[in-house]
């Protein structure tokens, strides 16, 4: 396996983690503004906190979910040899 290939799976893994970790200071804000608005009774806050989970989110669970298929198709280039995880069963 090259370097270039290796470096390219660290860097989307960085990304992934890095994406997590803006999700969770995202969720650890949206926590705060529900906690305020309960307590201050604060009109503006309340509207801005029921709006949840808001763009933000949507976009770093979209930016998560599309980096992570990047990296399977990366991976699957890497390794074709080895099969893939078998996809998760339908709870439908």
């Amino acid at each position: 396996m090259s370097d270039e290939a290796l470096a390219r799976i660290d860097q989307l893994l960085q990304v992934q983690q890095q994406h997590h970790l803006d999700l969770a200071a995202l969720l650890e804000e949206y926590r705060q503004m529900v906690f305020e608005a309960d307590t201050q009774g604060d009109e503006a806050v309340f509207k801005t906190a029921s709006m949840m989970p808001g763009g933000k989110y949507h976009v770093l669970t979209t930016h998560l979910r599309e980096t992570w298929l990047v990296l399977q198709a990366d991976l699957v280039r890497l390794f074709p040899d080895v099969a893939p995880p078998p996809k998760p069963k339908s709870t439908d």
